[in-house]
Order: structure tokens, then C-alpha cells, then sequence
């Protein structure tokens, strides 16, 4: 074997085993979040079609799906529950035959619904990766992550109301997702885990939901189209600060032994 082969093959193992089971529940609440964001920004393409960042961010979410996909399937850690992993493929081959229709409002009421399909189906995943981790750090990863999608399902809410696409399940679930954020939000704060840099982390969290609360409470005196920003700009830095939240979460699994 020629010496350039053998190195690949090294670079390969090493990042198969730099993949641990706090990385793998990171990503697949990753994948809970992206079935929401995709979801919403399809939706938005249809109320501002010539806005293109809701573009961008579809097409990138769709690719970070796959990616993502790729490497839990490649994760040894996890063949007990290979099962389910198959479960969330043919949820993402039915979700993502719609992502390829054209944007209008029956495409998107339909990819509404499956989102919620492939949601529970990524969720259960997340769950049972979580029980194989045995430590209750990989909990906080959940809760954290849980908390990424929830910052893209209220945005998600947000345009299917704005657009008419299934109205009162979005008003509905839209109301539920703000009270489980805040909930959640609180359940963290109490973690005797936390490092200073976390609870930091966790309060600017609990700002971003402040200041989105209320454009949804029609406490700001603006246009749709700048509401549309507000919104959908804050929810993303719900989002990243929550990724950061998760990430420093599945740090604290990876420098613990299971119990």
C-alpha cells in the first residue's frame, strides 16, 4: 500500500474516534433543529421570495442534514440502535421529496406536517443515544439541544401563521414552544453541572427570548417585513447561542467516565 493511501486511511480512523458519544448526541439534536429550520425557511421563501437568505439557509440546512446523517451512520458507538437511525432515513427520504417541489402553500402545508414526523423520529433517536450514554450530562445535551429546535420551530410557527399554512396548529404549537423554552431554559439555570461560562451562556438566552417575546406579543411598532427580520434574526441567535450551550454540555459527557 502506497504511503499516501495509508495516511487517509489514518485520518480516517482518527476522526471516527474523535466522533464520541457526546459529539454523536450533539449532532443528532442537530438534526431535531435542522427539520425545523429547513421547514421554516421553505415556508419563508413563499412569503418573501425575493428575499435570499431564506435560500441560503434552506439549501445549507439540506446539506448539513446529510452531513450530519453521514456521520451518526458511521458512529460505531451507536449500532444497538441502528434501527432507529433507518427509521429517520425514510422520514428524511419522504421529507426531502417535498423540499424539491416547488414553494406554495399546499407544498408547504404538507412539509409542515412531515416535519413533525421526522422531528419525533430524529427526538427518539437523540433519546436512546442519551440512555446509551449512561451520565447525566448527556441529559443537560439533550435539553440543550431540544432547546436549538425549539428556537427554529417558534420561527417555524411563526411563517406557517404568517402565511396561512396550517393556522391554527402553528398559533397553537407556536404559544406551547415559547412556555417549553422558557421552562427549559429555567431547568438548566438549576443544574448544579453548569460551569460560570454556561450559566453566562444561559442568561443571554433568556434575553434573546425576552426581546422575540415581543414581537410576538405585538409589543413592537413595526412592518411585517421588518418583523420578519426581527423574528427570524433573533430565533437564530437563540439558535447559536444554544449550539454553543450544547456544545459546551457535550464537552463536560466526553471528559466523563459513564456511571
Amino acid at each position: 500500500m502506497k504511503l499516501s493511501a495509508v495516511f487517509i486511511l489514518l485520518i480516517l480512523s482518527l476522526d471516527v474516534a474523535a466522533f464520541s458519544m457526546g459529539d454523536a448526541i450533539n449532532t443528532a439534536g442537530r438534526q431535531r433543529m435542522l427539520s425545523q429550520r429547513i421547514t421554516q425557511a421553505y415556508i419563508l421563501q413563499g412569503v418573501q421570495p425575493d428575499a435570499e437568505r431564506h435560500q441560503k439557509v434552506f439549501a445549507r440546512s439540506i446539506l448539513d442534514f446529510k452531513k450530519n446523517h453521514e456521520k451518526l451512520s458511521k458512529f460505531t458507538g451507536a449500532q444497538k440502535i441502528k434501527a432507529q437511525l433507518i427509521k429517520v432515513q425514510r422520514e428524511w427520504n419522504a421529507f426531502e421529496l417535498i423540499t424539491r417541489q416547488p414553494v406554495s402553500k399546499e407544498s408547504a402545508s404538507e412539509l409542515f406536517k412531515r416535519s413533525n414526523s421526522l422531528l419525533s423520529a430524529t427526538h427518539t433517536y437523540v433519546v436512546q443515544l442519551q440512555q446509551l450514554a449512561n451520565h447525566n450530562s448527556a441529559e443537560l445535551i439533550n435539553i440543550a439541544g431540544r432547546q436549538r429546535m425549539l428556537s427554529q420551530r417558534i420561527a417555524k410557527n411563526y411563517a406557517a401563521t404568517l402565511w396561512g399554512v396550517s393556522p391554527e396548529a402553528a398559533e397553537t404549537a407556536l404559544h406551547e414552544d415559547l412556555s417549553e423554552y422558557s421552562s427549559r431554559l429555567n431547568q438548566l439555570l438549576e443544574s448544579p453541572l453548569n460551569t460560570p461560562q454556561i450559566n453566562s451562556n444561559l442568561h443571554k438566552a433568556k434575553d434573546h427570548l425576552s426581546y422575540a417575546s415581543r414581537g410576538f406579543e405585538g409589543n413592537m411598532k413595526i412592518s411585517e417585513k421588518r418583523q420578519i427580520q426581527v423574528i427570524t434574526g433573533t430565533t437564530d441567535l437563540m439558535l447559536r447561542n444554544m449550539n454553543i450551550i450544547t456544545g459546551q454540555y457535550a464537552e463536560l459527557l466526553n471528559a466523563k467516565k459513564p456511571q
